[in-house]
């Protein structure tokens, strides 16, 4: 799932790119290399390297399970889905000899983001059908943490900007009860 929002936002930034550069054969790459101690960044190019994964708990499932009432018969219990929310954080880095070059691409990534925010299936029908909508936001770090990072990367650093991609969406089949009937539905008021 994580590399369809990859490839989703590429192709997005590609398309925007190429319409605001003129430049046919310009793209968005990914990282190819990576060692144990650094990634190797593609020169003369933007890049896109996800930088870190986070569960958004704001949205975290209270139980795996559910209690089902029957007037008739036991409570049972019955599997719920788990779902998983999860937040990307993607870096693009413009590395390029040329400095106004880099200055140049990150404005377009940011005018890009800036002016398409959320992507679903009514606004980008590239958009897979696992992926519900997708929001982005620029994350604005401290210098301290950027300064992390570029040493986790085992680079120095080259301009870049951060985004916080909004919720990749898990699903664990395995919980599911597939082909189960649905017998009843109980609704129960507030009070309870």
């Amino acid at each position: 799932m994580i590399d369809h929002v990859f490839t989703f936002l590429k192709d997005q930034l590609n398309s925007y790119l190429k319409v605001k550069t003129g430049v046919e054969g310009f793209e968005v790459v990914f990282v190819q290399e990576r060692t144990p101690r650094e990634i190797t960044l593609p020169k003369e190019a933007l890049s896109a390297v996800l930088v870190n994964i986070e569960e958004e708990r704001t949205f975290r499932s209270g139980a795996a399970y559910q209690h089902q009432r029957d007037i008739t018969a036991l409570p049972t219990k019955t599997l719920l889905p788990h779902l998983l929310y999860l937040n990307l954080y993607v870096l693009f880095i413009a590395n390029f000899t040329n400095y106004s070059q880099c200055l140049k691409l990150l404005s377009l990534v940011i005018s890009f983001f800036h002016s398409h925010r959320i992507f679903e299936s009514q606004n980008s029908p590239a958009l897979s059908s696992d992926i519900q909508k997708l929001t982005l936001e620029l994350v604005n770090l401290p210098f301290e943490e950027e300064k992390d990072i570029w040493s986790l990367l085992g680079n120095p650093y080259v301009p870049s900007v951060l985004y916080k991609v909004r919720m990749v969406v898990f699903e664990d089949i395995d919980s599911l009860d597939v082909g189960a009937d649905i017998t009843n539905i109980d609704v129960f008021p507030a009070s309870m």
